[in-house]
């Protein structure tokens, strides 16, 4: 008895789909197919072999038509992948050590208000203690609120007395703040708090102020960039350079970095943010769609069309979270943003 037919050089309709697999991973060598040999069962494995066992020798055409066909396939497919933390938590679990991956997923957790304290839980006192006195007590305020209150003592105990006082004050006051104000500054805080302590860059007040202003709603923003304006329209102007909010995005966000944004967003989020900006500002909904691939496009497209509409604070939220993520993103240097340019007549 014959054993398998070598297949033709150049007929590529002669080789099996376990063929075809067989010559993609051939291709790959050992190092790169490695980690998806590993992955594959016993009975896989057997295939595998006897596939790769039957192909003597395959001339490069037809390796080079092997693999324009399992690209096209895979641009083909229909199926969506689902993303999200919780997914790759799933994919993960039992490849790496629990220990290990509650640090890593956390690390990689969108920035929010909760996420930031559970971090800052962890600076040692006498680093928060010199972070917080270079802060408006107000702001320290607002962090020995979270802390436990033995921890919240030892801080006040290294801050100088004045200050102190004044950031006990302070605390008497948070009930006047607005929530979404003290939800933007937790992750301010958290963020900058992080960086400094990892050498990040210089902050100023400026910095600071358009960070938070990011991640308010454009009325509220307004009020407040026309109160300061009003008292020092030279700080207003800096505050307006250090701001990101979705009305830049066109002007500052690379069109190359479009995709790498839009792939960071769980996909309600994403839809959400879209649907805002459709009525806010449809000029950036557009900017977004027109720079990822044209099949991603369509497919959101589809999804904005049966998804509800949202509300108004869903909307806001779904906007902030993208402007987070354009912000994380670029902190971690995987884009970069363009910077604006001086306002040289203060308009």
């Amino acid at each position: 008895r014959m054993g398998p037919a070598e297949p033709e050089a150049g007929a590529t309709t002669r080789l099996s789909q376990s063929q075809k697999a067989a010559v993609v991973i051939g291709v790959l060598g050992a190092e790169a197919a490695g980690p998806i040999l590993a992955r594959l069962d016993e009975r896989s494995l057997r295939a595998f072999t006897r596939a790769m066992a039957s192909i003597r020798r395959i001339d490069p055409p037809t390796v080079r038509a092997v693999i324009a066909e399992f690209l096209t396939e895979l641009e083909q497919a229909d199926e969506v992948v689902r993303g999200g933390l919780a997914r790759a938590r799933t994919l993960l679990e039992s490849h790496v050590a629990e220990s290990i991956l509650s640090r890593i997923v956390e690390e990689a957790a969108p920035a929010s208000p909760e996420a930031a304290w559970r971090r800052l839980a962890r600076v040692p006192d006498e680093q928060l203690a010199a972070f917080l006195a270079r802060e408006h007590p107000q702001t320290a305020a607002v962090v020995l609120s979270r802390l436990a209150p033995e921890r919240a003592a030892m801080i006040l105990d290294e801050l100088d007395a004045g200050f102190a006082r004044e950031a006990v004050l302070g605390l008497a006051r948070l009930d006047a703040l607005d929530p979404a104000l003290l939800d933007a500054l937790a992750e301010t805080i958290g963020r900058d708090l992080l960086a400094a302590a990892g050498g990040g860059g210089e902050d100023t007040p400026a910095r600071r102020i358009g960070t938070i202003m990011d991640y308010l709603g454009a009325a509220r923003r307004q009020a407040i960039l026309e109160g300061i304006e009003g008292r020092d329209p030279a700080f207003a102007r800096a505050v307006r350079r250090a701001m990101f909010t979705v009305e830049d995005i066109p002007a500052r966000l690379p069109t190359r970095a479009v995709a790498a944004v839009v792939r960071s967003l769980d996909q309600e989020t994403l839809i959400r943010a879209l649907l805002g900006l459709g009525e806010s500002t449809p000029e950036v909904a557009e900017f977004l769609l027109a720079n990822i691939s044209s099949r991603m496009a369509e497919q959101l497209r589809a999804e904005m069309k049966e998804a509800r509409r949202p509300s108004r604070k869903e909307s806001e939220r779904a906007q902030a979270a993208l402007i987070r993520t354009i912000r994380d993103l670029a902190a971690r240097g995987e884009i970069e943003l363009t910077t604006p340019a001086d306002d040289e007549d203060g308009s």
